[in-house]
């Protein structure tokens, strides 16, 4: 993931006003583009080649992935072992960057680390029961942080799970989701501190553990780089690994790249040409688009100027949910349940599950997913605190789940006690209001045309309707039916 500390806090874009009394009929819409909270913004795009998929092909290959909405990110590599310190001293900043903030040269932190990573038996079956009972559709996993060490058995590199433990872990995370029904993704870093021949003082805006040239004491920490660094040679490296990747494993649902910026991007990995030897043997994969620069910490708003189909499938607003969604691209809000992604146990600054399920909450009613992150412990453990989180999470889902799988964005525009989702399913048109916070008058107003009738999600109980002009009042039951958020589900009325 990005570096933390670069990271400035998310601005929001500005309003675009919704038409006043927008008909029910904008939900057609929904059935196609449901990831649009908005129409697209006219803006300038970088020149690349057009995807060859049509349209239609598309959105059938991104219809399950629109559907689920919920997914969990792990972030699990050799940097869980240092759990936050290095030489028993805190290090600042997130746990999987340790060895870029305690400058930590590579073959001492092989040396310190590769001892500590001891997985326990059935830890993957541990992590894919964890996110059935949460109700995430979809995995995701590091199959390679930055720190370049890879969980599965690689050829090409003997700094790997199979030469560290004698065991394939990406082949035993991969069978456990598939086991619970889980859609499998894939993280992978395109920077890789580890291996000799990437350039990374050619990449001044990709962190490194050791010092760029411009800081005084780069040459003489490394003096043989020039002779080392050969960025051909890596590019091959990296397509190699992403190669055993897509060839061995079976159906891989999700390519989850890691990272590029205006330094560094698009061809500096070759990524047209990775891209296409991914989709050859994963044809239906998705892939996010961070092998070129990419929507992170921006105003999503600017940053569709560097959207472009071509570079992937879906951006990736990390630990922010923009304010109006990302308008007419698909979108996924990937986010930590404490302020670090790999374990630190130093970190217990932990969010609420009310806080946690009501971004789950808000990232859908702007049409996004949201990828919510695990750090388990070297041995595979998953911290107490996120496991009881995932826990409720997976209980409200289990009452609300329909208000929030397969929905689409809010139509109507933003109302001041909750949010709003939205869905065609064959029974007909489903609005699902999500109460936040109960109006002292009770009345949950918003300007919807036509009749309709209204329930509790949970439960069923039949919920009051009128209608005062334009809008649309539903009462709010004046006890919450639940704490966090209280679902009513609305369905045209029957003439």
């Amino acid at each position: 993931m990005t570096p933390p500390h670069a990271a400035p806090p998310a601005r929001p874009i500005a309003a675009r006003a919704l038409l006043a009394g927008l008909a029910f009929a904008c939900l057609t819409a929904l059935a196609g583009l449901a990831h649009a909270a908005t129409p697209a913004a006219s803006v300038p795009k970088p020149a690349v080649a057009a995807p060859t998929e049509s349209q239609a092909a598309f959105d059938a290959r991104m219809q399950w992935w629109r559907e689920a909405r919920f997914g969990l990110f792990v972030h699990w590599g050799l940097y869980s072992g240092a759990a936050g310190r290095w030489n028993g001293e805190p290090v600042k900043g997130s746990a999987e960057w340790i060895q870029r903030n305690a400058h930590v040269p590579t073959d001492e932190y092989a040396r310190q680390m590769l001892p500590l990573f001891k997985p326990k038996p059935g830890f993957a079956r541990e992590w894919a029961k964890l996110a059935k009972q949460a109700g995430a559709k979809y995995l995701v996993f590091t199959s390679k942080h930055h720190e370049g060490f890879a969980l599965h058995d690689s050829a090409v590199s003997d700094f790997d799970a199979k030469d560290a433990t004698g065991r394939d872990l990406v082949r035993e995370i991969v069978d456990a989701a598939r086991a619970e029904g889980l859609k499998v993704g894939l993280y992978h870093s395109v920077i890789d501190w580890h291996h000799p021949a990437y350039p990374y003082r050619d990449f001044a805006r990709l962190e490194h553990p050791l010092p760029h040239p411009l800081e005084k004491a780069g040459d003489k920490q490394d003096p043989d780089y020039a002779q080392r660094a050969n960025l051909r040679q890596y590019q091959d490296f990296l397509q190699a690994q992403v190669r055993e990747l897509v060839e061995r494993y079976g159906p891989i649902d999700v390519l989850w790249w890691d990272y590029s910026n205006p330094g560094a991007e698009g061809e500096t990995w070759r990524a047209q040409e990775l891209m296409a030897m991914v989709r050859k043997d994963q044809p239906g994969i998705v892939m996010n688009n961070r092998l070129y620069r990419s929507l992170g910490y921006d105003d999503p708003q600017g940053s569709l100027q560097w959207f472009d189909r071509a570079h992937g499938d879906f951006t990736t607003p990390e630990q922010a949910i923009p304010a109006r969604g990302v308008p007419g691209v698909d979108w996924e809000a990937c986010m930590t349940m404490n302020g670090t992604w790999g374990y630190s146990a130093l970190d217990t600054q932990w969010k609420s599950t009310r806080e946690l399920l009501r971004d789950l909450v808000d990232t859908a009613s702007k049409g996004g997913n949201l990828l919510l992150n695990i750090g388990p412990m070297a041995d595979g453990s998953v911290p107490q605190a996120s496991v009881e989180r995932l826990r409720q999470i997976g209980a409200w889902l289990q009452r609300n789940g329909a208000s929030i799988y397969a929905t689409g964005a809010n139509p109507f525009g933003e109302v001041a006690w909750g949010r709003i989702t939205a869905k065609r399913t064959p029974a007909g048109e489903r609005l699902y209001l999500h109460v936040f916070e109960r109006p002292s008058d009770g009345a949950l107003r918003l300007r919807a045309p036509g009749r309709w009738t209204a329930r509790l999600l949970d439960g069923g109980a039949a919920v009051r309707v009128r209608r005062d002009g334009e809008e649309l009042v539903v009462a709010a039951p004046q006890t919450p039916a639940d704490t966090i958020d209280t679902v009513i589900e609305l369905v045209p009325a029957k003439s």
